[in-house]
């Protein structure tokens, strides 16, 4: 017989007692061995369209499958399960518990767990919530890490805590054949409005983040137009006005265009402007709950917890959010370069950004939604919508009302340019919603609700107060009490990106833990050492081989005795546009529970320098790699030297060449960067600045004689 308890909040399981709370009461709850089994849950599962399945028959099927020895088989079981969801289930065996435990492939609701001894013994403590201090049953030392959605974990007292081979997540783990849906707006129609049902079902009224834009106001047409689920719409920027402050006559974009959206749909809208002081307050909430917190995390979670605050005054539960339709539709600017290489790179790309969201969105978006007291819900990342998503040929991203076609030379130049999604603005379109809704370009919330304004007049402020004219944004928000970032490792493989993320992470106010080198048989491993022994940091002991793309094998062991040595919780690379190599990594973090990261990863278009984005604050290049030998040594220090050497490269190579060193043309030293002990190379004294120009003065003569003379160059 197996007992099943829902909206559960934390579980503590010893060797022959579960221990659990559930939400919104105070008691807690216990359980014994000799019990049969237990099914502690929160969220839903579906069936057809909106149908909602039974936890008791999850439970039943649970019972089986637990007896099999084999982990993948119960992983399995829940990878065919849609719906959101955080799961674990007890079952006794001569008096002695185990659990699985497992949530969403997407990570809807995030799951904590840490492992721990007490004088009750060996125990495992999971929750949804963070930091230890939210946890109803904390017990003290308790470490809690963020496990990867794809992983079931089995625990124990005998035998510990193991995970199960990752779910493959729409080819994230193991390859999938590409099946372009036939008739993809009717299907992809179909989907959605299945997907709005599905977080509406059993509410008579939810609220919505509403910025006027075309994920928000299609939920909204949706729900006003073909739905009997009530909607309010809510809307929060930020304003003031102020001589001495550039743009004091910005008014928020999203409050304007919300507001002329709103009553074209004839939805109930609500909207409140902030001033600094609300601001400050937000941002104190929300930086003790938001894990890895930076200024776009913090401005984005203000937004949020100001508009689920006023939906939950208004006696509102559950809140609907547009999150995940820039990952499953290509809305992004990085998504460009992707779109224009074909279906699988499109797809590739756009399966790497959801698998991420776990750790980058969606843990935020709960812990603040949880803050107001409300329950956050994300149609676009209904199961069932993101398998058609994903298989659209990339030429139906396509943007706004351009005709859609096959991506290639013409069309990457047009895809994602004016927000992409063409594929759900089709949709827009077909549903009658208004052409202001199917057309308007992308605006990120914290540049739409100003929000982002006020943490720059915040950290303005703060630095003034400490006469520190290099206070910036991170170290304002990171010295907001119970702000914290986990420690890092750094794969530092070749070239200056993998240094210029350390440079990033320092300043977003990181903590590097340790560099991993590449093979020591690599001639970039004495690199990678001395980068480590420069910063005093430590260099791994397990490198990892990448002269071809990386091993596997190499690489996840190379993680985890990361993890178990210095305790990281997420790892970093300097990927750029390389696919095989990004999603490798990706892949890698993912099986063994680290949050993977790429900041470098599409920061600029493919017609742009790659180190524009270096070159500030002090920061110079040198050139250590180039087509021409006389470019060598030559210094690059403001972004307009960075476009000099992208437009030199390129009238060498072809106008497809890109300065990353992911694509092999280029590389650099750092000659100064206010994160290094720079000095590595004697600085020439021609800038590329003077070369360039020297080089536009040739131009026509150059062009004609440096191709043959590349070819005998390379």
């Amino acid at each position: 017989m197996s007992t099943v308890v829902t909206d559960v909040s934390s579980v503590l399981c010893y060797k022959h007692s579960v221990t659990y709370t559930v939400e919104g009461v105070h008691e807690e709850r216990h359980w014994q061995a000799a019990n049969g089994s237990l099914l502690l849950v929160r969220g839903r599962i579906f069936g057809k369209d909106s149908e909602v399945l039974s936890w008791d028959t999850v439970a039943s099927e649970l019972t089986q499958l637990a007896a099999l020895p084999d982990l993948a088989d119960v992983s399995r079981y829940f990878s065919r399960l849609h719906g959101y969801f955080w799961v674990t289930y007890v079952s006794a065996a001569d008096s002695l518990l185990s659990l699985f435990a497992v949530s969403d492939a997407v990570g809807m609701t995030p799951m904590w767990l840490g492992c721990g001894r007490d004088d009750e013994g060996d125990f495992l403590l999971l929750s949804p919530y963070w930091p230890l201090e939210q946890v109803p049953l904390a017990r003290p030392n308790v470490h809690l890490q963020q496990s990867s959605p794809r992983l079931l974990h089995c625990w124990s007292a005998k035998d510990g805590l193991a995970t199960s081979k990752p779910d493959p997540f729409y080819g994230l783990h193991e390859a999938c054949d590409l099946e372009s849906p036939t008739n993809a707006t009717a299907r992809l129609q179909e989907a959605l409005l299945q997907a709005v049902r599905r977080c509406t079902v059993g509410e008579e009224h939810v609220g919505l983040l509403f910025s006027g834009g075309l994920d928000s106001g299609l939920l909204a047409w949706i729900l006003t137009s073909f739905s009997s689920c009530k909607c309010s719409g809510y809307t929060v920027g930020f304003h003031m006005e102020d001589k001495n402050i550039k743009n004091k006559y910005a008014y928020p974009e999203d409050l304007s265009m919300a507001e002329v959206a709103a009553a074209e749909m004839s939805l109930p809208w609500n909207a409140h402007v902030l001033d600094l002081k609300e601001a400050e307050q937000l941002l104190l909430q929300c930086a003790p709950v938001v894990a890895d917190l930076n200024s776009v995390k913090a401005s984005v979670a203000m937004t949020m917890l100001s508009a689920c605050k006023m939906a939950a005054r208004d006696n509102l539960s559950v809140v609907l959010s547009g999150l995940g339709s820039e990952e499953a539709f290509a809305g992004y600017q990085r998504h460009v370069r992707a779109c224009g290489a074909g279906d699988v790179a499109t797809r590739r790309d756009r399966t790497l950004g959801l698998a991420q969201m776990w750790h980058r969105d969606l843990q935020r978006d709960w812990a603040v939604a949880r803050l107001a007291k409300v329950e956050i819900r994300y149609p676009f990342l209904d199961a069932d919508l993101l398998a058609i998503a994903l298989n659209l040929p990339s030429g139906e991203f396509l943007g706004r009302s351009r005709p859609r076609g096959p991506a290639g030379a013409g069309a990457e130049a047009e895809a994602c340019a004016d927000g992409g999604k063409g594929a759900l603005r089709a949709v827009a379109r077909n549903l009658g919603a208004p052409q202001r809704v199917s057309e308007r370009r992308k605006r990120a919330a914290q540049y739409g609700s100003r929000i982002y304004n006020a943490l720059k007049i915040l950290s303005n402020e703060a630095g003034k107060q400490q006469e520190d004219s290099r206070y910036h944004q991170a170290n304002y928000v990171m010295s907001v009490p119970g702000a914290s970032h986990s420690p890092i490792a750094l794969l530092h493989t070749s070239g200056y990106h993998s240094i210029q993320v350390y440079c990033l992470l320092r300043s977003w106010r990181c903590q590097i833990a340790c560099i991993i080198p590449p093979s020591d048989q690599d001639s970039d491993y004495a690199a990678a050492k001395a980068f480590a022994a420069s910063l005093q940091l430590p260099l791994l002991r397990c490198a990892v081989r990448c002269s071809e793309g990386y091993e596997m094998a190499g690489l996840m062991a190379a993680l985890r005795l990361a993890k178990e040595e210095f305790q990281i919780e997420a790892a970093a690379c300097g990927h750029v546009c390389d696919l095989d190599l990004w999603g490798s990594f990706a892949a890698a973090c993912d099986a063994v529970s680290l949050r993977a990261m790429a900041p470098e990863w599409g920061s600029c278009p493919s017609n742009q320098s790659s180190m524009r984005r270096i070159v500030h604050d002090g920061t110079a290049l040198q050139l250590t790699k180039f087509p021409l030998s006389s470019w060598l040594g030559h210094t690059i220090s403001s972004p307009e030297e960075a476009d000099a050497v992208l437009d030199a490269l390129q009238t060498i190579c072809g106008p497809d060449a890109t300065d990353d060193t992911d694509a092999g043309y280029v590389d650099c030293d750092f000659v100064s960067s206010p994160f290094l002990p720079c000095g590595v190379r004697d600085v020439r004294d021609k800038s590329v600045a003077l070369v360039s120009a020297l080089l536009q003065q040739k131009r026509l003569c150059f062009q004609s004689h440096v191709h043959g003379l590349f070819q005998v160059l390379v």
